[in-house]
């Protein structure tokens, strides 16, 4: 902001751009938790037949659509936002976002018009992922180019809050609609989850309508004009950090989507038989220690911005993770033999790893020029948000084709690709320079 802008005012705007990428971004995680719980109830309306397998592998494709177009939708955004300017990129994708989450939650059936009904889900799951790749590093480009710097790790400790906060309240919300709708749950219930998530993408979108305009962007193309094809130039001149914040964010990605993404199908097919228990109750258990999973990370990242101020941005990245990757092991086993202490090491694991993600933000956008920035971070971070869930099925398919326990390659499964991709995040951060 130029120096007439009162500084108060500057905040402000920070502040509100920051709660409007967190809302949106928000919502990948919450699409994950809600595709994860009704994916039974979708199998029934979307992809009837004789065949529970061709059901699962149909509806999960369609789970996967969303984040295989992912890195299209970066490349799209990135290019309107570097190119014609942040707040435009962000009013469309919060739209695109808002819309397809709505009409997901309104969609015909296939009992109603047949096919139709698989065909819009894929193409409304495929329009959604566009917008999430627009959004995810793109949101939070903007939203810290508003920000004064030396409160830019507090502000995005807050916006990265966003991604847990739906973790615990698409937990929350979930376990409190099947206890009060019951039955109907799986009649109209579905449906109203899917309308609401929405409500957060429109409330995103009146904030961007009349939010400002970076003028860190529109000084940098006042001075040096705009760069025709951004995603050219951060391959070929900017290669070097570009694969660090691959590395780095793959990390992180595979240690959610394989550590933890997975847990509620484990829990009601493989723990729930082994220790005896309904699967029901072992199912609710693993969305139990989501909700303080996530309770735990929305403190570390609201507490990552002191962290990276008192020790800075290399430091903030290894202490948490390191801590991680010696207390994985005791986590996940007291996580599969349903131990009470479980509810305290995942609000703990929660804490640690809001401590070692937020920063993630903060150090990709201010290791790019502004020109070609949001270009770099949405399309490093969306190519990684495609891999991820690949790790979840190869855990899975491992799992249904196991020739031994299915309960000990769940636990060993689980315990490898935490420590494996906390490992891959930790090796990258010798590329990292101080923030």
């Amino acid at each position: 902001m130029s120096g007439s802008v009162p500084r108060q005012l500057t905040i402000k705007q920070s502040l509100l751009a920051a709660i409007s990428t967190m809302l949106v971004w928000g919502l990948e995680y919450y699409d994950i938790i809600l595709f994860a719980s009704l994916a039974p109830i979708l199998e029934i309306y979307f992809f009837p037949s004789k065949s529970a397998i061709i059901s699962a592998i149909e509806t999960w494709g369609a789970f996967a659509s969303t984040y295989f177009v992912r890195p299209i939708g970066a490349m799209i955004f990135g290019w309107i936002g570097d190119v014609h300017g942040r707040r435009a990129a962000t009013i469309i994708d919060a739209a695109l976002v808002g819309l397809a989450t709505l009409s997901i939650g309104l969609l015909p059936t296939y009992t109603t018009v047949g096919i139709a009904a698989p065909v819009l889900l894929y193409t409304m799951r495929m329009l959604q992922g566009i917008g999430l790749g627009g959004e995810a590093g793109g949101g939070a480009t903007w939203a810290l180019e508003l920000t004064p710097r030396n409160i830019r790790p507090y502000i995005n400790g807050v916006m990265y809050s966003g991604l847990s906060w739906a973790v615990f309240l698409t937990s929350f919300v979930t376990l409190s609609a099947k206890s009060i709708m019951r039955e109907s749950f799986a009649i109209i219930g579905w449906r109203i989850l899917f309308v609401t998530g929405a409500i957060p993408a429109l409330i995103a979108l009146i904030i961007r309508l009349w939010g400002s305009e970076s003028m860190e962007w529109l000084e940098r193309v006042k001075t040096r004009g705009v760069v025709k094809v951004p995603l050219s130039v951060v391959l070929s001149r900017y290669w070097m950090p570009f694969i660090a914040l691959i590395l780095i964010n793959l990390g992180l990605t595979i240690y959610y989507y394989g550590g933890s993404g997975y847990w509620p199908y484990v829990m009601r097919d493989i723990v729930a038989p082994k220790l005896g228990l309904p699967p029901d109750k072992a199912y609710t258990w693993a969305l139990v220690l989501g909700m303080y999973g996530g309770i735990g990370a929305v403190i570390g990242e609201l507490l990552s911005g002191f962290l990276i101020r008192l020790m800075g941005i290399r430091s903030s990245f290894i202490i948490p993770s390191t801590l991680m990757l010696l207390l994985s092991p005791l986590i996940v086993y007291l996580a599969f033999t349903m131990n009470p202490l479980s509810i305290y090491t995942s609000l703990l694991m929660g804490i640690l790893f809001g401590l070692t993600a937020a920063p993630q933000t903060l150090y990709f956008t201010s290791i790019f020029p502004t020109e070609i920035r949001w270009s770099a971070v949405a399309f490093g971070w969306n190519i990684n948000a495609s891999i991820g869930p690949l790790t979840t099925a190869a855990l899975l398919f491992a799992l249904e084709y196991s020739p031994s326990s299915p309960f000990m390659i769940a636990i060993y499964g689980s315990v490898i690709m935490v420590m494996g991709a906390l490992l891959v995040a930790l090796g990258s951060l010798i590329r990292v320079r101080e923030y």
